[in-house]
């Protein structure tokens, strides 16, 4: 994909690890742990079953996405986008739109039957955006909290 702003998408490589850890850093801006974005976080990207696609202009890595398959036995699988982020000068241009769609369409090819993507309840503006891209909210979901 590339638009009008010489934005281009392609799924990230080991060559792309700086401008994700730049972007991840930004993501979890304040987070005491940053050697963790470089040993775990970005190594994760690149494991069996995940895909990152990345958005560029010129040099710059402006964004991406990280969608994961997981392969069940008794069904064809779910998919998860697990992370999202936009530079913020690059907001409200389509970019956010354009790499969900990046990551549903790698997920299709693997035949998941649902993609989910969670946040926080404090997050309304990523809320809007996921229902606005075709999220459906779901009520059904139960988790165990551990100390």
């Amino acid at each position: 994909m590339e638009n009008a702003d010489n934005v281009t998408l392609k799924e990230a490589t080991d060559s792309d690890e700086k401008g994700l850890t730049r972007l991840y850093r930004k993501l979890y801006e304040g987070d005491e742990d940053q050697d963790f974005f470089k040993s775990k976080a970005i190594p994760s990207y690149f494991k069996s079953g995940s895909k990152v696609f990345i958005a560029r202009s010129g040099n710059d890595t402006i964004g991406f996405v990280w969608a994961i398959y997981y392969e069940h036995i008794k069904s064809k699988g779910i998919g998860i986008i697990e992370e999202l982020y936009v530079d913020d000068g690059y907001r409200g241009r389509g970019i956010g739109k354009e790499l969900v769609s990046k990551a549903i369409d790698y997920l299709k090819k693997k035949k998941v039957l649902v993609v989910i993507v969670t946040t926080d309840p404090q997050m309304e503006d990523a809320q809007k955006f996921y229902k606005a891209v075709g999220f459906k909210v779901s009520r059904e979901w139960f988790y165990y909290p551990l100390p």
